[in-house]
């Protein structure tokens, strides 16, 4: 398997996937509805192809050819075309139904999507029960299909983790909820690993991987020990009630013109712990993963390049 599409690659994961991909000398394509957003990726040799996920046409072209697909969206944000009547999670599972069409069509087998962690049957907010159902559908597509679930993924340019860093240089932070949550981290490098590991494993056909480092710790820990690491005294914290934000979601949505549902789907599940269990990727891909603050320096180490 050589021959790889990525979807999402002007997004934060599959951005760091598509370059160790090239850097491994893997042929790739992406597809994108902005292909000047991935100039870069183009001038390291990645094949860009324009496309939306909503034209089952443009994603049967870019298919064609390809050997595995690697899914890495969200629909949280704006899309290309009008969307207002459907929810977020619906906008998903019809780009996963013209995927999964386009695969079939052109014999593509293998696929690899990435949701998170707290992905469950009896999961109860708008954004992990909708990500249960794209897992099952794509389980059940017929397709050697694995899902990777990550925690918080620790690098510059995830939203999560530019969060924590920013609140973690300041006097005063403001987290959203109670700050008691817990989160399992990941390195991106530690995820794109197994991300990659996976992909020529049989093993890993039809199975969901939970991933992350041991480090296991709340909102608040989060934004302390990346001060440790940036030097920086911890912050005192404002905690900002998530019932409010939910509240407002439906304002906010208007305001940044985001699908229905988007935001306060996203929102229901901040007040969950995140924590999940790595012990079946670490049987098949052993290398041990970065300690949070391990993760932090290295961050900020590329942000310093």
């Amino acid at each position: 398997m050589k021959r790889i599409l990525v979807i999402g690659a002007s997004g934060f994961i599959g951005g760091y996937l598509t370059n160790q991909l090239l850097s491994e000398g893997y042929t790739v394509r992406c597809l994108a509805r902005s292909p000047d957003k991935l100039e870069e990726l183009a001038k390291l040799g990645c094949e860009i192809v324009k496309g939306d996920l909503t034209d089952p046409a443009s994603v049967q072209h870019a298919l064609k050819s390809i050997d595995a697909v690697y899914i890495s969206i969200h629909t949280l944000a704006p899309q290309h075309k009008d969307t207002s009547k459907l929810g977020f999670m619906d906008i998903e599972m019809n780009a996963l139904e013209n995927i999964v069409e386009g695969c079939r069509m052109h014999g593509v087998r293998r696929l690899i999507y990435v949701t998170s962690l707290g992905v469950s049957a009896d999961a109860k907010d708008a954004w992990t029960g909708g990500r249960w159902k794209t897992q099952q559908y794509l389980l059940n597509s017929g397709l050697d299909v694995t899902v990777i679930q990550p925690g918080m993924i620790v690098g510059i340019g995830g939203q999560g983790f530019n969060m924590v860093l920013a609140n973690a240089q300041k006097s005063t932070a403001f987290v959203i909820g109670n700050g008691l949550n817990k989160f399992r981290s990941i390195a991106i490098d530690d995820l794109v690993y197994n991300l990659i590991g996976v992909l020529q494993e049989r093993k890993a056909y039809g199975q969901c991987y939970e991933v992350g480092s041991d480090d296991i710790l709340t909102g608040d820990q989060l934004i302390d020990e990346a001060a440790d690491v940036v030097g920086h005294a911890h912050p005192k914290k404002i905690h900002i009630p998530l019932g409010l934000l939910r509240f407002s979601a439906p304002l906010i949505e208007r305001i940044a013109r985001s699908p229905k549902g988007a935001i306060k789907g996203a929102l229901g599940g901040l007040g969950a712990d995140l924590i999940g269990d790595p012990s079946a990727i670490r049987k098949l891909l052993p290398r041990k993963p970065l300690s949070y603050k391990q993760a932090v320096s290295k961050a900020l180490e590329g942000l310093s390049k």
